[in-house]
């Protein structure tokens, strides 16, 4: 576990940030959900390369409960390689960001990431990341590297494979 005096980061690209943001207000007025997959980078910072949006089980409009079916599915798909499960993704629709009382509550494994994302009107606003350890919220800030030119890609691609 990671002591509560660092700083805590998640790299999370622009495209995932849409792909959240997508599916989240596509779920609204209920809350949307889904799983991230990533890479630890240093002791502080996850780097997200996998977002997979989940059924919410639950028809609470205030309450998610990620598809178990999908989790295994994810943790499968990842064993052996150097991606695992970092954390998780829900909505608050028309709330904050922010987790509330049941998610407190409902944090079992304080070493993942949770991804919070405010729904006002069906419209995706605020996304905040946390991490949950019993009474203790640990935020993470999300950073959103910027996105390399298909220009530069092609040209690092090329001069790779000579």
């Amino acid at each position: 576990m990671i002591p509560v005096s660092h700083a805590l980061f998640l790299s999370l690209s622009r495209n995932d940030c849409h792909r959240i943001r997508t599916a989240v207000a596509t779920a609204y007025p209920a809350e949307g959900c889904g799983l991230l997959a990533g890479v630890t980078e240093g002791t502080a910072c996850w780097r997200v390369t996998r977002v997979v949006p989940t059924r919410n089980l639950l028809t609470q409009r205030d309450r998610f409960e990620v598809d178990p079916a999908a989790r295994f599915a994810l943790m499968r798909d990842v064993r052996g390689g150097s991606e695992r499960l970092i954390g998780h993704y829900h909505s608050h629709p028309d709330g904050p960001a922010c987790p509330s009382a049941t998610d407190r509550a409902m944090a079992f494994e304080p070493e993942l990431i949770w991804v919070i994302v405010a729904v006002a009107n069906g419209r995706a606003e605020t996304i905040k990341a946390y991490r949950l350890g019993g009474p203790t919220i640990h935020p993470v800030t999300i950073i959103t590297p910027p996105e390399r030119s298909r220009r530069f890609q092609g040209s690092h691609d090329e001069g790779a494979t000579r």
